[in-house]
């Protein structure tokens, strides 16, 4: 079982508070922000395979203009069909 301190209240333990809880208990409080530190890791079983290379984010890619570029203040132009005025 893992021990951890925590960062929140968490049945009847105050902030600070060192407990021992269950690995479906940790993830839970990891999700959730409410554990400050983990003291002891779980033992698992099973060896613990890690990335040779971690993954890169992909570079930021500005998306295309669409449609011609228009002034806000343009006159339309004769070929451009619009409504008539009253």
């Amino acid at each position: 079982m893992p021990r951890i301190r925590l960062a929140y209240w968490h049945a009847g333990h105050s902030p600070g508070d060192e407990v021992d809880v269950t690995d479906d208990a940790l993830r839970d409080l990891q999700r959730d922000g409410r554990v400050a530190e983990v003291l002891e890791e779980p033992q698992s079983d099973a060896p613990v395979a890690e990335a040779a290379d971690p993954p890169q984010p992909d570079p930021a890619v500005e998306p295309a203009p669409v449609g011609p570029a228009v002034e806000a203040d343009a006159e339309p132009s004769a070929e451009t069909p619009g409504r008539r005025r009253r």
